[in-house]
C-alpha cells in the first residue's frame, strides 16, 4: 500500500453519511423501517437509485432467508 503525504495541506475532515433505512419491503408489504442499519450484521447494496431510493438487503450471520429488503439511502456506506 502506498501512503501519500502532502505537507502544508490540512486534510479534509468530511463527515461521512450513514446508511439510512426508510421503507421495509416484507411479505409483499411496504412499511416504515423500524430497525436501524446497526441492528443487522450484513447490509448489501443491490441497486443505487432504484426509483428515488437505494435498494438494500440486510440479514444476520449466514441466514439470508431471514433478511429484509430496504429502500433508503446508502450514502457513504457506514453504519
Amino acid at each position: 500500500m502506498t501512503k501519500v503525504t502532502i505537507y502544508g495541506e490540512v486534510p479534509d475532515k468530511k463527515e461521512l453519511k450513514k446508511i439510512e433505512f426508510i421503507k421495509c419491503l416484507d411479505f409483499n408489504e411496504i412499511a416504515d423501517a423500524e430497525t436501524e442499519p446497526s441492528e443487522w450484521e450484513n447490509i448489501e447494496l443491490i441497486c443505487r437509485k432504484y426509483t428515488s431510493f437505494d435498494l438494500m438487503f440486510a440479514y444476520d450471520g449466514g441466514k439470508r432467508s431471514d433478511g429484509c429488503l430496504y429502500l433508503g439511502h446508502f450514502n457513504d456506506g457506514i453504519v
